[in-house]
């Protein structure tokens, strides 16, 4: 047995397999253990053949347990990132066909594996590998496999259904089979019931966080699941959709403040409640759907009186550095000034527009204070204690930009977002990706009617710098269609709302080009594993949690659709241009007619190999 450990250790496992060869010969029976050490370094190693060679020369009986999960293993190991392991599945369903059901261990695994594929179709297998493990199998799953199932439910996959369906793996995990749950588990179903956006189950996720806190406390009162980074997360998730920032505010404050207090976190110096720029992109989003009180449009001033005026006026020209409008003219948050020496981040939420975008400057501040050592230091509130860095562990990242532009596209003008959107990525050397092109592209298409003007050059830069990217192969693959798809409609928009109809048509008419209705009509090969005829005997999942209809398909190419089009067509109407409008029809009706072909040749499609 050292021998063999030292074979391993060495990386020699001709040598390993000699010498468990030499002990059989000897006579004495090698241990499961040393025989398991060699089976994982080749699993570990991606060896099939290695492995499957020494089951069949070494193994005298059926291989056990923990040797069945080492050969999925290898299988799993093997297979290509982002790609369905087809072989795995296949070792797995043979061995159901011998009566020698995997672990649940292995199930778990190869579960996970089919979750990361990130695609509709690895989303759907994996559901119905879970349902069929435990009709062959393992009737009860495990708390491991309980908090992955739960966790899916909150994938990017949106299904209405979904809530419930992880509500009720939770009942049933909790009360039907009195499975202890962990703060993973507790993470997972928070994370679904927030990113369901209805405030039924957001209300539902906060009242889940309140009885992790709650529930099983200590004679000292420290909590028995202490919330991590993750619950947090999941909080600000559901918080930032239905636009509450009071909540949001209140969780940054207990990160900042509270996290080193051992009774809230169950000991001292937590270091996995550190803010990082999830926590922060969150934050920023909650600002940007939050809805202001108090509505300066909606204001109109009204002169003061002769002889108040005079009082004041030497106090105005002092105090006020931005000269109030004239009366009678109401005035949009994009016309208001944004720049604050400091914010004073009181225990009400902002109630204008200027002050949300000052809150989110000032935010931002803190994190460029923390992170770039060259940048002045200026005010700060006594909320935040300018001693400690409370935002080192924050990264500038794509996305963190995108959502501190996000408050700007919100509540800020047109200028001001263009001017932020032109200098914060050079400034601090971080690349655009595709949501900041679309994002940019979308506020211009959005924008009101008195800054039209201003937002078309801001979408000519926008539109210059993501046609030189668009077609890029090394960019187009992250893009995605969908990507692609918003960001010629808000082109399309933009030029409508501008009134340069010419230019809308030829939008359109690129896009067309580009990403022809003919390219649509072809549908994905079906794969094997996806059959829906019915064999109680087959290498695939004999009970499906999900049918035929109820995959979506992501892999549709960029299309357009009347909802893209129709203020161009509102605006052709108004013009009296019908062959432009009938050109606008035929559009359309192709790439919906293409929809309609692909949609009944991936129902009627034959499954072909899986690879």
């Amino acid at each position: 047995m050292a021998l063999v450990r030292v074979c391993i250790r060495e990386q020699d496992s001709a040598s390993a397999e000699a010498a468990i060869h030499l002990m059989k010969r000897s006579g004495f029976l090698p241990p499961e253990e040393t025989v398991n050490s060699v089976l994982e370094y080749y699993a570990n190693n991606a060896n099939i053949s290695g492995v499957e060679t020494f089951i069949s020369k070494m193994l005298t009986g059926t291989p056990t347990e923990k040797q069945r999960d080492l050969h999925v293993k290898a299988h799993l190991k093997s297979t290509p990132s982002g790609t369905i392991p087809a072989s795995a599945l296949s070792v797995i369903h043979r061995y159901e066909e011998r009566s020698l059901d995997a672990p649940i261990t292995t199930y778990t695994r190869v579960i996970t594996s089919l979750f990361s594929c990130h695609s509709s179709i690895g989303n759907a297998q994996a559901w119905d590998l879970f349902v069929h493990m435990r009709y062959v199998a393992h009737p009860t799953p495990d708390a491991l496999l309980y908090t992955l199932m739960i966790r899916a439910c909150a994938s990017s996959v949106r299904i209405l259904s979904e809530p419930e369906r992880a509500l009720d793996l939770w009942t049933e995990m909790t009360v039907d089979h009195s499975i202890q749950p962990s703060v993973g588990a507790y993470n997972a179903v928070i994370l679904v019931c927030a990113r369901s956006g209805q405030k039924k189950y957001v209300h539902e996720a906060f009242r889940l966080a309140k009885e992790m806190l709650d529930s099983n406390r200590d004679a000292r009162g420290h909590c028995a699941y202490p919330p991590d980074r993750q619950t947090f997360i999941a909080l600000l998730e559901g918080a930032k959709r239905i636009g509450d920032l009071g909540r949001t505010r209140w969780i940054l404050a207990e990160l900042v403040n509270g996290r080193s207090d051992p009774w809230y976190t169950g000991d001292s110096g937590r270091q996995d409640l550190i803010i990082n720029e999830e926590i922060m992109m969150h934050i920023f989003h909650a600002y940007a759907a939050y809805k202001p009180p108090f509505k300066r449009g909606a204001l109109r001033f009204v002169s003061e009186r002769p002889e108040a005026a005079i009082g004041k006026g030497q106090q105005s020209q002092e105090t006020d550095s931005h000269p109030g409008p004239s009366s009678g003219t109401p005035l949009g948050p994009g016309d208001l000034p944004i720049e604050m020496e400091a914010s004073t981040f009181s225990h009400i939420p902002p109630q204008t527009s200027t002050e949300v975008v000052a809150e989110a400057k000032a935010l931002f501040g803190y994190i460029k204070r923390d992170l770039l050592p060259n940048v002045p230091r200026e005010l700060h509130p006594d909320t935040f204690d300018p001693v400690q860095k409370k935002f080192e562990g924050v990264q500038l990242t794509p996305r963190l930009l995108n959502a501190y532009l996000s408050v700007y596209y919100a509540h800020s003008g047109i200028v001001s977002s263009h001017q932020l959107f032109k200098t914060i990525f050079p400034e601090l050397c971080v690349e655009k990706n595709a949501q900041s092109y679309v994002e940019a592209m979308e506020r211009c298409a959005m924008s009101k009617k008195h800054e039209r003007d201003l937002a078309f050059p801001f979408a000519e830069e926008v539109w210059r710098e993501w046609q030189s990217t668009e077609f890029d192969g090394a960019h187009r693959q992250r893009y995605g269609a969908r990507m692609a798809e918003r960001a010629h409609s808000a082109k399309i928009r933009t030029l409508t709302l501008l009134g340069d109809l010419d230019r809308a048509l030829t939008a359109v008419k690129t896009f067309v080009r580009d990403y022809p209705p003919s390219a649509v009509r072809c549908a994905a090969p079906k794969l094997s594993m996806r059959s829906t005829r019915t064999m109680l005997n087959a290498p695939r999942p004999l009970v499906r949690a999900t049918s035929s209809v109820e995959v979506p398909d992501d892999t549709v190419p960029p299309l357009l659709t009347f909802t893209d089009l129709e203020i161009l067509h509102h605006r052709l109407v108004a013009a009296g241009r019908q062959g432009d409008i009938a050109y606008l029809k035929y559009v359309c009706k192709a790439y919906e007619g293409a929809l309609r072909v692909r949609r009944r040749m991936t129902m009627h499609a034959e499954p072909g190999p899986d690879s």
